[in-house]
């Protein structure tokens, strides 16, 4: 689906002040409603746990994606606001329930076929990278990718942010990173990366556009 030809690798080697664009997934690439998916996976139930839906804005949940919690401990560590049982059900259902964004996904094929570097920087667990890649072909077309969890730091921590730079040795000024949280824009701008806030596809491309890595 999202496979690179080389064409697409071949049509252009950028020449300006940036080299490289740096995704998010949630809410860029990959469709995630925490309310929808309690309507989906509790839909016999009365009354819905629509309070679920805030659980990935906890601490716990965030230590999960940072690499120091499994699931599991997860659930236990939120029984007092939540119900664990209902947890585990939830993070369980979710992998299956990620779904990618045409719109972000044909920004992606964009940028690619214009020779640019691309690469993931993502809140992301383990078990939901995991999951993940049995479900879709979301990371075939990256030059390289950061998750989380692989380095105990979650965005807006400056330290992921870092750790992308300093693997892939990428020059901070060269890059661009879009993101649908405004913290986490912020947070890369301070630390001299670009920023592109996801609030509609229409904006994010206008503002390639006005960078140059699109064309219109």
């Amino acid at each position: 689906m999202l496979k690179t030809t080389e064409s697409h690798v071949a049509q252009a080697v950028p020449t300006g002040r940036y080299k490289n664009v740096i995704f998010d997934l949630g809410g860029v690439l990959i469709y995630f409603n925490p309310r929808e998916l309690v309507d989906k996976i509790f839909s016999d139930c009365a009354e819905k746990p629509y309070h679920l839906a805030g659980a990935v804005q906890t601490e716990p949940w965030l230590d999960m994606d940072r690499g120091k919690l499994l699931y599991p401990e997860v659930a236990q560590a939120l029984a007092g606001s939540y119900d664990p049982a209902q947890v585990c059900q939830y993070l369980e259902a979710i992998p299956a329930h990620l779904n990618p964004i045409t719109d972000g996904l044909r920004i992606l094929q964009a940028v690619k076929a214009r020779g640019f570097n691309v690469y993931v920087l993502s809140n992301l667990s383990a078990y939901a990278h995991e999951a993940t890649k049995k479900h879709t072909h979301f990371f075939e077309p990256f030059d390289g990718s950061i998750f989380s969890y692989q380095v105990g730091f979650a965005k807006p921590d400056p330290e992921i942010y870092q750790a992308l730079l300093s693997t892939y040795d990428l020059n901070a000024q060269e890059c661009v990173f879009i993101d649908d949280l405004e913290k986490n824009i912020i947070a890369g701008k301070a630390l001299g990366i670009d920023g592109i806030l996801c609030d509609s596809y229409a904006n994010v491309h206008r503002e390639l556009i006005a960078r140059g890595i699109l064309v219109d």
